[in-house]
């Protein structure tokens, strides 16, 4: 969430963030320098960047894991990479495996000509403590006929739960429309296709689709607007320096995959704190 000229642009990956965890929203504002790579998400990086290279006809789709390699090895170069749930001896043969599973399992799927990491900024038509709300954000892929995102997950997805609850595909949908890079309206519907590449060495590959319309766009900018609100509401001045609602019910809440712990939870909670006794 950032303000400027009479805005408040909020990015999908904070506001789920803020969602799950008020005071880590904060945090991620107030205190960058925390911020961290792990390596699943330095994994989907590798990957995307073959994609991309692919998409843009920089190379052959043959190609594409030998772009995807060249990636990883430049973001181990980075002291900053938080080891999580894989073993760095397995990361050159899953971006592999995950980018040929792409060019196999969920290419021949992918309309052609369409915008690759489309950069956006969209109006909500809603007003937050005098601030316009608006949405910004990178579209993996976007064509005349709905918007595409690139996973990587440790399993596949549930299609319940991205139908009800995902909140990218609600923001770029109705950006899409906005910003008139599809072909259809939100009262009809836009499709959000997720190609996701499983992290195994198998190549499994699933393409889930969900149809976001005006309900969908409409209850996000509500979500967003009680999110940013809180905030403003508690800031002091320009400076967000009061403390938040701090909630550890997730399992994101911990030292391997918050970068805030130490100053957070962990200033209060040491690993021995949390041993189990004797059975």
């Amino acid at each position: 969430m950032r303000i400027e000229d009479g805005k408040v642009f909020v990015r999908q990956s904070w506001l789920g963030d803020s969602l799950l965890c008020l005071e880590r929203g904060r945090l991620m504002m107030t205190q960058p320098e925390f911020r961290t790579t792990n390596d699943s998400a330095m994994l989907g990086t590798a990957v995307h960047a073959g994609i991309e290279a692919v998409l843009t006809n920089k190379i052959e789709a043959r190609d594409a894991h030998h772009v995807s390699v060249a990636k990883l090895n430049e973001l181990q170069l980075n002291d900053n990479v938080k080891i999580t749930n894989t073993d760095p001896s397995t990361w050159e043969p899953l971006v592999t495996s995950m980018t040929k599973a792409w060019v196999d399992g969920v290419m021949p799927e992918v309309p052609l000509g369409g915008e690759v990491e489309y950069k956006f900024a969209v109006p909500t038509g809603r007003m937050v403590s005098g601030l316009e709300l608006w949405f910004e954000g990178t579209m993996d892929y976007v064509h005349e006929s709905g918007v595409w995102d690139w996973k990587t997950a440790a399993r596949k997805y549930s299609l319940l739960e991205k139908q009800t609850q995902n909140i990218q595909s609600a923001i770029y949908s109705g950006a899409s429309v906005n910003l008139g890079l599809c072909s259809h309206d939100m009262e009809g519907g836009i499709d959000f296709r997720f190609g996701v590449m499983v992290r195994s060495l198998k190549g499994d590959t699933q393409i889930l689709s969900v149809r976001r319309g005006k309900a969908h766009w409409d209850w996000v900018v509500e979500q967003a607007a009680t999110i940013v609100g809180a905030y403003l509401a508690l800031r002091e001045g320009e400076a967000f320096t009061n403390a938040m609602p701090k909630n550890d019910q997730h399992f994101l809440c911990s030292d391997r995959w918050c970068p805030w712990w130490s100053v957070c939870k962990g200033v209060f909670i040491q690993d021995k704190d949390n041993k189990l006794g004797d059975q």
